[in-house]
């Protein structure tokens, strides 16, 4: 994916250069203000688009471990079911040792490793069969949500439609949206967040806290801790603070007692047979947080911090170009105007720095997914440089002309990289020319983040088995024991084929 980025580079420089031409300039400014006059058009137009780039440019298929860990929990869900149910003897093939799927070897009781959030809102979607359906409604809702954002900040259609234009012809937002992952749904959360306190009063606040308590439990809370707490630092020192945090906080305690405090102990109890009750234990619950937080805190390497930078310049490219040297002229600018731009800057600063003390990095991912949530501060501080009262900066129609470019081009070329890049990964599927495949080991040796692939139904209802294979030997042995019935039908080094052949 970083090679990717790198081909993205110079039409990039050549979308800089164009949208110095005057007619490219006219045309961004007359794409923003129409933006800003239809946005219902804009965002029905941006769900149907982004619909058919989940079947045809994302072929429908979760590409990560992050993505699937969501589907797999909803499939669950869809069941009336909290836990899926694989044998316990084959744990080893169909789900390692990973980070995703939490597992009982003694049951064999499986469930995702990521908050359910998400995975609640697919469910009556996977329900319907139609799980690639959510992101794209939630990519055409944060048009709607944006829009309406701006108006509350500017009270201008035209700056509104330039934010639109802005966030629309940005892959990082369209990708995402086209995809499995969770990060659509948090930026979507924050701007419902944020447009739900600026004008601050006990029964939005009440509703920021609903917003944000679901925000927390969408796969895991860091994205909208980080985000949200300067907003509350912001309210800590207003004169309605106590009504307002109050509010603010009896939002946030159903969901979180609920799913915050309920789902982690699920978790544990799943994985190591305790009960609930044991480890909800005021000691149980103190060594689970302190475990959790030491498995996931630490100082990063030069080589985590290199990550981190390469995270800055992934979000450079996957924007609009120019928008982020804009928007930290905005941030500059609006620094000492409305408090809230404070609040909202602290978010994006501290969403971007507090990774530096992730042990972890991104892995998959389109744009700087760890950016994801905060990403709606970047068109918002651009459209505070170049409208300043009604009059437009000479920025203006230079930004919304790269905009214009971004979205034929950077969009165009970044779908057929993505449809490429996946439908390369499907490849690594080992397949038989002969017979009916029923189970497939695929050897995690070859390929690229060949486990991926090993995504299969929580009650194994699929028609063909993926599992990861742990050696040759095992793998005969582990056939011969449990799928006698099966024979091998191809063998290459992606892996092995077997199942019933042919008369």
């Amino acid at each position: 994916i970083l090679f990717q980025d790198f081909y993205a580079l110079l039409p990039f420089m050549g979308v800089l250069v164009l949208a110095l031409l005057a007619p490219v300039r006219a045309l961004g400014a007359q794409a923003a203000s129409w933006c800003g006059r239809q946005v219902w058009v804009v965002a029905l137009v941006t769900t149907a688009a982004l619909a058919v780039g989940t079947r045809v440019v994302y072929h429908n298929h979760p590409l990560s471990m992050d993505e699937y860990s969501l589907l797999f929990q909803s499939t669950i869900f869809s069941e009336g079911r909290l836990t899926g149910q694989f044998p316990p003897p084959l744990l080893d093939w169909l789900a390692p040792p990973w980070l995703f799927i939490r597992m009982s070897a003694e049951t064999g009781a499986v469930v995702s490793s990521y908050w359910p959030g998400v995975s609640l809102l697919l469910t009556p979607f996977t329900a319907l069969g139609i799980p690639w359906l959510l992101n794209p409604l939630i990519g055409g809702a944060t048009i709607l949500v944006m829009h309406r954002l701006a108006l509350a900040l500017f009270d201008d259609v035209e700056s509104a439609g330039y934010v639109v234009l802005l966030t629309l012809a940005s892959p990082a937002v369209t990708i995402n949206a086209i995809s499995y992952y969770a990060m659509p749904a948090h930026l979507l959360a924050s701007a419902l967040f944020v447009l739900l306190l600026l004008s601050p009063t006990p029964g939005r606040a009440l509703l920021a806290g609903l917003v944000g308590s679901l925000a927390l439990a969408l796969h895991n809370p860091v994205p909208h801790l980080l985000f949200a707490s300067p907003w509350i630092v912001w309210f800590a020192f207003r004169p309605d603070r106590i009504n307002i945090l109050g509010a603010l906080i009896a939002g946030y305690l159903p969901l979180c007692l609920l799913l915050g405090w309920g789902w982690p102990f699920f978790l544990e109890s799943v994985a190591h047979g305790s009960t609930v009750v044991a480890i909800a234990s005021p000691a149980g619950a103190g060594r689970m947080l302190m475990n959790s937080i030491q498995s996931i805190v630490g100082w990063t390497s030069e080589t985590g911090r290199g990550g981190q930078l390469l995270g800055l310049c992934k979000l450079w490219i996957w924007a609009v170009p120019g928008l982020l040297v804009v928007a930290a002229m905005g941030a500059w600018r609006l620094r000492k105007q409305q408090s809230y731009w404070l609040a909202m800057i602290g978010s994006a600063l501290l969403t971007y720095f507090a990774y530096f003390l992730i042990r972890y990095d991104q892995g998959h991912g389109w744009g700087f997914r760890y950016f994801h949530a905060a990403w709606l501060v970047l068109p918002l501080l651009a459209a505070g440089i170049t409208h300043d009262k009604g009059t437009k900066s000479p920025l203006h129609g230079y930004l919304a002309g790269c905009a214009v470019l971004s979205l034929a081009i950077l969009t165009t070329l970044s779908a057929l990289q993505v449809e490429h890049y996946i439908a390369r990964h499907l490849s690594q599927v080992p397949a038989a020319t002969k017979g009916s495949a029923r189970v497939v080991i695929m050897d995690r040796t070859t390929g690229y983040y060949t486990w991926d692939l090993a995504q299969n139904d929580p009650f194994l209802r699929n028609p063909v088995i993926r599992l990861i294979s742990r050696n040759p030997q095992l793998d005969r042995e582990m056939m011969a024991k449990n799928f006698p019935q099966y024979e091998l039908l191809g063998s290459d080094q992606r892996g092995t084929v077997w199942g019933i052949p042919h008369p």
